[in-house]
């Protein structure tokens, strides 16, 4: 049997046993708005409360859509929502049954108690409303010339999100009410969009307008693209008056997978490829890359989060293998329409232009340069790090052999270009010597006055104050700090740190693992402040 028709099956078990009561005083001879729909579907998914949901249906009786009789209540009526209730909103929001027998669970409610209704008091003899204050759903009228005030609020219920997940439906409500007594006001013109934190228009919903002082509105977020900070911007105008409200919300992953933004530290690489080598994080931290050895890939992840691992999700690779025999370290251009590939194998590095910023599937192979960065011929002197300074007119390597692990220099003809020229500074008085016998990774500061080197040897971060900035001489730089990752990563491979210096990433594949270990700084660039979380 399939799921289709089994939940058809069920649907109509549960009519069957819905109290007779359902049949009286309900014609067929009605249409429900559709604008219902999406409240009673909102409820049985309990988005909404019931008291919200109660207010839809008194605005379905006062206006005459669904007829009833109000009963007298029985002493042993029901206090609770029975759960078909819901259901059967629920099935009647997707469309598989008649309005009648949603008409028919509303007067069930009413019958048992469970809900109560004002209705609206006889105003025949009133003249029509110059404008509409809408006060227990009853309309006063008042000769109004100009209307001096009126408010909105946004999301005023606690049903309303101010988040959503990729995927799912972003829910949001408008009141307008009057400046005097605070009563809803029917019929204000509203515009509504959403817009990021940064300006970009998101979605603009048009104009619409109140019905009996509210407006629901939805709309699925579609993409992680959406995960920056958003703002709900509503304008209404009411009587040439004019007011405009803003709320901020957040996009998180897809809710239930491994897209939420819940906590994920460490964060399995395993599926990806079994020796991490690099990693790095576009401007705002809203993607990550990774470069592997075994598959010779560069692998770009999503985060809803920014830096967040727990929000990490895998987007796409790029196949380096054609270029590069053993990659060891990644690094991009300022702004983010190059990447840069150390190929421990060839000494040298390789290089691919994005013609969309921070996407690699739109990379191309450029050029490779500065061959033999590493200054050696044998298996014993290898190049395993690198990071440029903030114009690219400098490139850093870490420098390993048998005898010394240093720091090399080299300055680059045109900034961040590999096509140039490429000079290797004096070793013997352009170098740094490094504590740790196998260094693995490295990176700086935002003001270049620390350089943070990964060591393999010993399982630790090294932490040197710079004189002077990017000055890795013997003579410019200190060690000042030392911090033990040994209880996390056995055999750490890349380094990274978020663009505040307040998070720092390890990559590696010890200790029987292949993942990032995620670290807190309460201090920025101050890796003595460091803890694992």
């Amino acid at each position: 049997m399939t799921p289709s028709l089994l939940s058809v099956l069920v649907a109509l078990v549960v009519i069957s046993i819905i109290p007779t009561v359902f049949s009286e005083s309900i014609s067929g001879d009605f249409t429900i708005p559709d604008w219902v729909k999406n409240t009673a579907g909102w409820w049985a998914d309990e988005q909404i409360d019931d008291a919200v949901f109660f207010q839809t249906v008194e605005f379905l009786i006062n206006e005459e859509i669904i007829t009833v009789q109000i009963p007298t209540v029985d002493s042993e009526a029901v206090e609770e929502v029975p759960g078909w209730v819901k259901n059967t909103a629920g099935w009647w929001a997707e469309g598989k049954i008649h309005d009648i027998t949603f008409a028919g669970a509303i007067k069930y409610l009413i019958s048992q108690g469970i809900m109560t209704v004002e209705q609206e008091q006889e105003a025949e003899s009133l003249p029509p409303c110059p404008h509409k204050i809408i006060s227990g759903y009853a309309c006063i009228v008042e000769e109004v010339v100009e209307v001096n005030d009126f408010y909105m609020e946004l999301n005023g219920y606690n049903c309303c999100r101010n988040w959503a997940y990729v995927g799912k439906d972003y829910l949001f409500q408008i009141e307008t009410l009057d400046g005097y007594r605070g009563n809803p006001i029917d019929g204000v013109t509203i515009t509504a969009k959403i817009i990021s934190k940064d300006g970009e228009l998101r979605y603009d919903f048009g104009e619409v307008t109140t019905v009996k002082g509210t407006y629901m509105g939805s709309i699925t977020i579609p993409n992680m693209d959406w995960y920056a900070e958003n703002i709900l911007s509503v304008t209404g105008t009411y009587y040439g008056v004019e007011k405009t409200i803003e709320k901020e919300f957040d996009v998180l992953g897809k809710k239930g997978s491994s897209g939420g933004c819940g906590k994920k530290n460490p964060f399995d690489l395993s599926d990806r490829d079994a020796t991490p080598k690099g990693i790095a994080f576009n401007n705002d931290g809203s993607k990550m890359f990774l470069v592997g050895k075994d598959n010779k890939k560069v692998y770009e992840y999503k985060l809803c989060s920014p830096y967040g691992l727990g929000s990490a999700s895998y987007t796409t690779s790029l196949s380096i293998s054609a270029r590069v025999a053993e990659p060891q370290s990644i690094a991009f251009n300022s702004e983010g329409t190059k990447i840069f590939i150390l190929d421990q194998n060839t000494d040298d590095v390789t290089e691919y232009a994005l013609s969309t910023a921070f996407d690699i599937s739109s990379a191309s192979f450029t050029t490779q340069g500065c061959t033999g960065i590493d200054r050696g011929t044998s298996n014993a002197s290898k190049a395993t790090a690198m990071d440029f300074n903030d114009d690219g007119t400098l490139l850093r390597v870490v420098h390993r052999t048998s005898s010394e692990d240093n720091v090399m220099e080299f300055t680059l003809g045109t900034g961040f270009s590999m096509a140039g020229t490429c000079t290797d500074y004096d070793a013997d008085t352009n170098s740094n010597t490094l504590t740790d016998g196998k260094p693995e990774g490295m990176a700086f500061s935002s003001d270049g006055k620390k350089m943070f080197i990964l060591g393999n040897q010993n399982d630790s971060i090294y932490e040197y104050t710079l004189t002077s900035a990017y000055d890795v001489t013997d003579d410019g730089a200190i060690l000042t700090s030392t911090f033990s990752i040994s209880g996390q990563e056995g055999s750490p491979a890349g380094l990274a740190f978020s663009s505040d210096g307040k998070k720092m990433f390890i990559v590696g594949s010890g200790n029987g693992n292949v993942e990032i270990n995620a670290y807190d700084l309460s201090t920025a660039w101050n890796i003595s402040t460091a803890a694992h979380v």
